[in-house]
């Protein structure tokens, strides 16, 4: 009879042992702590591939980026930096509640409406600082500064080509003209 309670005491120990850490606090999910920079960083990441492929330049794709920001419409914007590649630092910074994640492009050149497209910005980089916060009980982008369209060179060269096609200016059309020009003419190597 001896045997009986030590085998229903070792019985209750091993099915009682993993509601344990709830018991005093313990988080359940590590993994969840860890997985949310990972989730962060694709969150940022998802925004960069889509603004990538020229979804702020238009109307039409802006619902794709709207899911991921806090703002309800894209905002007005003066330059449009044409960039050949971004980069997404493995590691957001967790402070006060909200996430940065650093965002490193590399520059082809500078679209400016009212002067045209510039490649005094080639070959050069632009550190920018994406602000991630839980807005709704969702992680959303809050802040992007400076908040310009950062799009591929082929996604600027149809997104010209289309201005172009819808311009009534003839000041427009030059400008439209130029900036496509200089896109589609192929870098002069350094010596």
């Amino acid at each position: 009879m001896s045997r009986h309670p030590a085998l229903l005491f070792m019985l209750a120990v091993l099915l009682l042992a993993p509601s344990a850490p709830a018991q005093f606090g313990v988080p359940l999910d590590r993994d969840e702590s860890r997985a949310q920079p990972a989730h962060i960083r694709e969150l940022v990441a998802k925004y960069c591939r889509l603004d990538y492929e020229g979804a702020r330049l238009g109307t039409q794709d802006w619902p794709k980026i709207g899911t991921l920001v806090t703002w309800r419409t894209n905002p007005d914007y003066p330059l449009v930096n044409v960039i050949s590649r971004f980069t997404i630092d493995q590691d957001p910074v967790f402070e006060h509640g909200r996430y940065a994640v650093g965002v490193h492009y590399r520059l082809l050149g500078r679209f400016n409406v009212g002067e045209g497209y510039s490649k005094d910005a080639a070959n050069s980089n632009e550190d920018v600082v994406f602000t991630v916060a839980q807005t709704g009980g969702e992680w959303r982008i809050t802040e992007v500064e400076p908040n310009y369209p950062r799009p591929s060179k082929a996604a600027t060269l149809k997104w010209l080509n289309d201005s172009l096609a819808k311009a009534q200016d003839s000041a427009a059309k030059v400008v439209y003209q130029q900036a496509i020009g200089e896109l589609e003419t192929p870098p002069v190597p350094k010596p």
